[in-house]
């Protein structure tokens, strides 16, 4: 069973130009640039997307810890009131 869905895109004149030039060197045919440049974006935007929980889960661990971190905010209103009466 083929998996491949048929789609049709409409590309402006000079980055077609632009492909062609390319896709010849390369010897591939249209279809097969344009699915090989698909792929590199998305493997691109998910290797972004991976860097940046990396960098975040980096910065958030290098954060030292507050003294207010575990506090039970409910908790110590009570206590604080307790303590005034």
């Amino acid at each position: 069973m083929n998996n491949n869905l048929r789609t049709q895109i409409l590309l402006p004149a000079k980055l077609r130009e632009e492909i062609e030039k390319a896709r010849r060197k390369t010897k591939e045919s249209l279809a097969e640039y344009l699915r090989k440049a698909a792929k590199e974006r998305l493997e691109k935007t998910e290797k972004s997307k991976t860097n940046l929980k990396r960098l975040a889960k980096e910065v958030v661990g290098s954060v030292k810890k507050s003294a207010w971190e575990g506090l039970d905010a409910v908790e110590w209103q009570r206590q604080m009131r307790e303590d005034r009466d």
